[in-house]
């Protein structure tokens, strides 16, 4: 099988004169980043990208090139596909993206219209909803942000019947939400193309509809506690066989309702008077017997660490939501836990619903149309002490921010002293963004091949690991080990 490379020549020898995005793409391609002043943006790449025509769109399964699809040497303007020096294989994206190409593991090349130079665009970490979004330019020049997959999954033909029909002729920025990118496997983390299929919207809803059991078990888990205090039909407690008042503590009302045959709106009202007189009594049926009862706000039981240690939880309070840039809200109040845990409370009565963020990374919460990193919230809340020592230390130390401003909260930076997916606030601590990378190119981990899992190298270091593999940078190790988006490496901090 012959492949058609396609180089610029200068001074008769061959060269690629490569755009790239930033330096780690560039580094990623395998270009040489040493001298980038004269031409600043623009890398010399070391390998050839070699065009290819495939006459079969698809040969019965995702590859990598074959036989039956016989690439045929052609102009680069005229290719439905790339092959790097690497080997890996890109196909054209088409529907308003012809100058786009993308791999089966959601890699892409953006070629630019006189198809000598290229970008990389890289997807972004996943959004709060677990997507993995990438910017890329359409042939016009304007940027549209989708899913990683879909671009891919256009380029590889992984379309349904349904969808391919629908699609014909259309560009790729009118399909909107009619046409949505499926994952095979439900871990939206996973974008090899092998785990993606594009649906029509009524395909996707018939594959994602939950059954009953499912609803109703998601609707119970999302209702919130209450108190039920029971009183006979003139308002005196209800006793037990042990003379005591019958109050049952109740994690989802829901459960209360289906039982006592209530609505919502009875007990929501009967929480916001919070008194026993009858106007806040709901008649219901115990135990055969006519009676009445009184509902009340019930707290869920507090964390316990392994020491025996019980959760604590702090309001965010108006000079806090100052400090974040966050407005008040006049509906509900906001609190945070020392153990990883976010609870908005609604005012008039007083429904809760419980966050709990340990284990995943980086999150960030909605607040007032705003979105600030859960950690940075938990720092302000629970060490506003070390914030002002800190801010006053390097005062005195006549240390700047990167616009040569004294440090504040809003331009300090919040570290993970151990695990970073571990955002309990005794794992918190205030730092420079200078101290925190040093810190970062120190921590321990392990670098590894794709489909190398068994042959993972510890290192002593992300600097240690960056010049074993080859690369000039630490800073490009913690990007392999933080996005999870290279084409040959994945990493990981080792957590002592």
């Amino acid at each position: 099988m012959e492949y058609f490379p396609y180089p610029l020549r200068k001074n008769n020898k061959q060269i690629n004169k490569v755009k790239m995005s930033n330096k780690r793409n560039a580094e990623e391609m395998g270009a040489d980043v040493e001298d980038t002043t004269e031409i600043k943006k623009q890398c010399i790449g070391k390998e050839n990208l070699f065009f290819l025509f495939f006459t079969a769109a698809l040969c019965g399964g995702l590859c990598q090139g074959c036989d039956l699809c016989h690439p045929e040497v052609c102009d680069p303007k005229e290719a439905n596909a790339i092959r790097t020096k690497a080997g890996i294989i890109y196909k054209q994206v088409g529907h308003g993206f012809d100058q786009t190409f993308a791999s089966l593991t959601c890699l892409f090349i953006r070629m630019r219209g006189d198809f000598k130079r290229y970008w990389t665009p890289t997807a972004r970490k996943p959004d709060h909803n677990g997507r993995t979004n990438v910017v890329i330019s359409d042939d016009d020049g304007k940027p549209m942000e989708s899913q990683a997959l879909k671009f891919a999954c256009l380029a590889w033909g992984k379309l349904t019947p349904a969808a391919f029909a629908a699609t014909a002729g259309m560009p790729l920025r009118d399909f909107g939400r009619a046409i949505p990118v499926d994952h095979g496997d439900e871990n939206k983390a996973n974008n090899n193309v092998s785990n993606g299929m594009l649906m029509t919207l009524p395909e996707h809803q018939d594959k994602t509809k939950r059954s009953a059991e499912t609803i109703a078990t998601a609707a119970m888990s999302q209702s919130a506690p209450c108190t039920m205090t029971v009183f006979d039909l003139e308002g005196k407690p209800l006793l037990d066989s042990e003379r005591n008042p019958i109050v049952k503590n109740e994690p989802h009302r829901r459960k209360i309702m289906i039982e006592y045959k209530l609505k919502s709106s009875q007990i929501k009202d009967s929480i916001k008077r919070e008194d026993t007189t009858m106007n806040s009594l709901v008649k219901i049926e115990y135990k055969g017997r006519d009676c009445l009862a009184q509902f009340s706000w019930y707290d869920l039981p507090d964390l316990v660490d392994d020491d025996g240690r019980k959760e604590d939880w702090k309001p965010i309070t108006a000079a806090d939501h100052k400090m974040l840039d966050v407005p008040m809200s006049k509906t509900k109040e906001y609190f945070v836990s020392d153990m990883s845990r976010f609870k908005s409370v609604t005012r008039s009565t007083r429904n809760a619903k419980i966050t709990a963020y340990r284990g995943q990374d980086r999150p960030q919460v909605g607040l007032m149309g705003k979105a600030p990193y859960f950690s940075r919230i938990v720092a302000l809340v629970f060490h506003p002490e070390q914030l002002k020592a800190k801010i006053a230390e390097l005062k005195i130390a006549k240390q700047k921010d990167k616009d040569g401003n004294d440090y504040t909260f809003a331009t300090l930076q919040v570290d993970h002293i151990k695990d970073k997916l571990n955002h309990n606030a005794n794992n918190l601590q205030f730092m420079m963004g200078q101290k925190n990378s040093e810190k970062s190119n120190g921590r321990p981990c392990r670098i590894w091949e794709i489909g190398k899992d068994d042959a993972k190298t510890e290192y002593l270091s992300a600097a240690a690991a960056a010049k074993d593999i080859g690369y000039k940078s630490a800073k490009s190790v913690r990007t392999i080990i933080d996005n999870d988006t290279h084409k040959k490496w994945r990493g990981e901090y080792i957590v002592e």
